[in-house]
């Protein structure tokens, strides 16, 4: 689930002696200037950045999320137990709560100014069903290296290699956290490391055998965190998944020979998987 990326740029003086300040994007992006409150989905959100202010209002537009949101609709009922991996601050996770009440959400996102206002919007919004968790899921517990977008929050990813500016979060797996529990649906979106986290639920994923999967399928983001593509998609199918991809409202079959390229940062699918093919039409 794409997000645009926006940028500031400082001109230089004039005058030969003078010289440009650098410009901080991180705190730029994090001013409390953008922190106002909006409307989205039913739900009052309000945002932590400009970049996740930004996302709000293509949300609340329908630029973004429009056919995602009434494809929720149509397959989470009242009762399930819900998994959302990658909360960002919310804007599913509280979509998610309404729609499988009295079932509850279990949210998760490592990095700790979007927990923070994942948190706070969960409590605005008094849904008590939402349980949230500031870890990173992942095929082993530990703890992983999280870079942070610095004028693009919903560009968070999982590295493989520390950097100067990455931060420790603790990581944690699902056949774990929801060992002999029932997850009704899973929701993945983490900008690369969906095949490491779906990894670290095999057993979920084979033992509840009418969960119904939503993720993100990034080719770039993936090969980038040490995965080959078509890898996740093998690997869906090894343990039982017919999937779909999710175009303009609709679910239409995979074309696998035309995968998104992963030389483009842009293009990804957005995957539904289901045993059950009722689902899929």
């Amino acid at each position: 689930m794409r997000y645009l990326l926006f940028a500031t740029r400082r001109e230089a003086a004039p005058h030969s002696h003078s010289h440009s300040k650098h410009v901080n994007y991180r705190d730029l992006n994090r001013h409390r200037l953008w922190k106002r409150r909006v409307w989205v989905f039913g739900h009052q959100f309000q945002a932590p950045s400009l970049d996740r202010l930004a996302s709000l209002w293509m949300h609340k537009l329908g630029i973004l999320g429009r056919f995602e949101m009434q494809l929720l609709r149509e397959l989470v009922c009242p009762g399930m137990t819900v998994v959302d991996v990658g909360a960002n601050q919310g804007i599913y996770t509280l979509t998610l709560a309404g729609l499988a009440r009295p079932g509850r959400v279990f949210a998760f996102e490592p990095e700790p100014m979007l927990f923070r206002q994942l948190v706070a919007n969960v409590q605005e919004n008094k849904a008590d069903n939402v349980v949230c968790h500031p870890v990173a899921i992942s095929r082993q517990a530990g703890r992983l290296s999280l870079q942070a977008g610095k004028m693009h929050s919903g560009n968070n990813r999982i590295v493989q290699q520390p950097r100067s500016d990455s931060i420790e979060v603790a990581a944690a797996t699902l056949d774990e956290l929801f060992a002999d529990k029932v997850v009704d649906f899973l929701k993945i979106d983490v900008q690369g490391w969906e095949a490491e986290a779906l990894a670290g639920a095999t057993d979920v994923l084979q033992r509840n055998r009418d969960i119904i999967l939503m993720c993100e399928f990034w080719p770039y983001g993936l090969r980038s965190a040490g995965t080959e593509p078509a890898e996740m998609l093998r690997f869906l199918g090894s343990v039982g998944f017919s999937l779909r991809r999710i175009k303009q409202g609709k679910l239409v079959q995979l074309d696998l020979s035309a995968l998104p390229d992963p030389s483009r940062k842009l293009a990804y699918w957005d995957l539904i998987g289901t045993r059950d093919p009722r689902i899929l039409g």
